[in-house]
């Protein structure tokens, strides 16, 4: 993950004011990942959007096990945004580069924002 993904990602307010990080995770999925999913499963004829939106809720399948079954959300967050990283830097297409790029700078900024409190 890079700059450029730094500059374009913005996490949504109800994840940034949420009580702690697992209130924080499961608004970001909820009101993000699953939205962008829903909107870019819907082009069928275009394939980055298409893949776009498989990968987002592929990403919001993995923070809500995080969320419902672990105790230390913290610890296996920063190991989800790892293995984010691994797929960014082992994207083939633009859109794996593009939303793990995305998807895990803002998590960053979560665990970030959460942190500081």
């Amino acid at each position: 993950m890079n700059e450029f993904y730094f500059s374009k990602a913005a996490v949504p307010r109800s994840a940034r004011q949420a009580a702690d990080l697992r209130e924080g995770l499961r608004a970001y999925v909820t009101d993000r990942l699953l939205k962008v999913a829903d909107v870019c499963l819907q082009h069928e004829s275009d394939p980055y959007r298409k893949e776009f939106g498989f990968l987002h809720r592929r990403y919001a399948n993995m923070l809500l096990m995080v969320t419902e079954a672990i105790q230390d959300v913290d610890y296996l967050t920063k190991s989800v945004i790892t293995w984010i990283e691994e797929d960014f830097n082992g994207a083939m297409t633009g859109a794996q580069r593009d939303a793990a790029g995305l998807v895990g700078v803002e998590l960053l900024k979560i665990v970030e924002s959460k942190n500081k409190e």
